[in-house]
């Protein structure tokens, strides 16, 4: 089968001159090729990176509007006291969450073939654990008891 990029090999030999002249069309063909299709992947590259921003920005400032809520003063107390008793630190599931996310983050490769398909599709498994390590201890800070 005969390629279409190179013409039909004639009957005599070619020249020296003329297979230079195949040769050097050939490496600027596949340069022009490389080029565009190089120039194809830049423009998809900034055409998603632009789509994909805005939701980055948004789930930044979700998450620093979150802890600024979690983490807000409390103006009907007052001040808080200056020595804290040493009960008021095991009062809170904070470390009792982050240490459930480490172990559920670890375990998920596990666990992920056993998730629903519509959350392995729309979610990377190192996207998961990352959200897992970050999220479990604002859950903790949630789940807070009231001193007695």
């Amino acid at each position: 089968m005969a390629s279409p990029h190179r013409p039909a090999s004639p009957r005599k030999a070619a020249s020296l001159d003329e297979r230079i002249a195949l040769a050097e069309r050939a490496v600027i063909e596949r340069d022009l090729r490389i080029r565009r299709r190089a120039g194809a992947l830049v423009r998809h590259a900034k055409r998603e990176g632009v789509k994909l921003a805005g939701g980055g920005l948004l789930l930044g400032l979700g998450t620093a509007a979150l802890a600024w809520w979690l983490n807000r003063p409390d103006r009907r107390k007052g001040p808080p006291p200056a020595e804290a008793p040493q009960e008021a630190a095991h009062a809170t599931f904070e470390h009792l969450f982050r240490d459930a996310g480490v172990i559920l983050a670890g375990l998920l490769p596990m666990l992920w073939p056993l998730l629903p398909r519509a959350w392995r599709r729309g979610v990377k498994p190192e996207t998961a654990g990352t959200l897992l390590t970050f999220l479990a201890p604002v859950l903790g800070k949630l789940f807070r008891r009231k001193p007695s």
